[in-house]
């Protein structure tokens, strides 16, 4: 299976999402591949690799350089975790394959040869509708949609379902939406409050029960080149991370039968 962090909005926790539940799976025995698909890297840089470390990317893999199987590489300290790590290159990768035949299946079709390796495949989405973006509800299987639960990201999200919709109906072959993951939660502002209990009104079935709270060492993490379930794996963002993979496999294993 192939999931993907999505959301378009920045800033809403999809990096800490994909890197957790990759490690997550990882330590479930399953063999899991996490593609970063950001141009700042910070899904690799989370997982220990330095910008000076990174090649081969996925970028050389989305332009043919390299094979997809030559960019996959172990996470020291994670058995089961895989990466292919970002590049500074996917700033210019709307330009790099503009003139290729279906540009936003290029990613799909990198991905294809990688599948009977790994159980399962997470993509750490670019912020935006870059054609990057674009590219990744036609790779994945399943969107996980992280939001902060703020106004603006609210508004963002209404956004992001219309676009969604329309895509899905234009393509015929989009990734299928697991669910909304609520972030950075902290239960002791009303205003918090409030727009979650608009999100779960407005999308009842669609919304995941686990929310991840407001935690510090979340942040802490990259630092340290460690996910947070290994970071500090009793805090609460690292207990939440784990009941939220347990709940996401669940979803998913329904769908899937």
């Amino acid at each position: 299976m192939i999931l993907a962090a999505f959301n378009p909005k920045g800033g809403s926790g999809k990096t800490t999402t994909a890197v957790n539940v990759a490690a997550v799976l990882a330590s479930m025995g399953r063999t899991v591949l996490l593609i970063d698909l950001e141009a700042d890297l910070n899904a690799s840089i989370s997982l220990g690799v330095r910008p000076s470390d990174a090649q081969p990317s996925i970028a050389e893999v989305l332009v043919r350089e390299e094979r997809p199987a030559a960019a996959v590489r172990p996470v020291d300290g994670a058995k089961g975790l895989f990466l292919i790590t970002g590049s500074p290159a996917l700033v210019r990768m709307d330009a790099t394959l503009r003139n290729i035949r279906e540009p936003e299946r290029r990613l799909a079709d990198v991905i294809k040869p990688l599948m009977p390796q790994f159980d399962t495949i997470i993509l750490d989405s670019p912020a935006g509708y870059s054609l990057l973006a674009r590219s990744v509800p036609l790779a994945a299987d399943q969107l996980i949609v992280p939001i902060r639960a703020e106004y603006l990201a609210l508004e963002s999200l209404a956004q992001l379902l219309s676009w969604y919709r329309d895509f899905h109906a234009e393509r015929k072959t989009a990734a299928r939406l697991a669910g909304i993951l609520l972030t950075m939660v902290d239960h002791r502002r009303q205003a918090t409050r409030e727009i979650i209990d608009i999100i779960r009104r407005h999308n009842r079935r669609g919304v995941f029960a686990t929310e991840v709270p407001q935690d510090p060492r979340v942040a802490e993490s990259p630092s340290h080149g460690l996910p947070i379930v290994a970071y500090s794996p009793a805090s609460r963002g690292s207990r939440a991370y784990r009941q939220f993979t347990a709940e996401l496999v669940k979803r998913t294993a329904r769908r899937v039968r």
